[in-house]
């Protein structure tokens, strides 16, 4: 499997599962009344990082991703992973 349909099925079948249930979340508690302003600003974090993602799976379905950049994205996301 090359880097980049490692990619593809990472960002398809883990991360953006992951993240879209995080915004769904999120929005729960910026609807809220007792929302702060950092609640509403992970909510756009959220937001920009699954447009992010969603302009990768673009790319790739669209043969516009090189290797050398689906190396980095993974690298990335594993570095992310390990922070958690």
């Amino acid at each position: 499997m090359s880097k980049i349909q490692e990619l593809e099925k990472l960002l398809k079948e883990d991360v953006l599962p992951e993240v879209e249930e995080n915004i769904d979340e999120l929005l729960d508690i910026a609807e809220g009344k007792k929302s702060t302003k950092e609640d509403k600003d992970e909510l756009k974090y959220m937001e920009d990082i699954k447009l992010y993602f969603d302009e990768v799976i673009l790319d790739i379905e669209n043969n516009n991703l090189k290797d050398e950049d689906a190396i980095e994205i993974l690298e990335v996301l594993e570095e992310m992973r390990l922070d958690k």
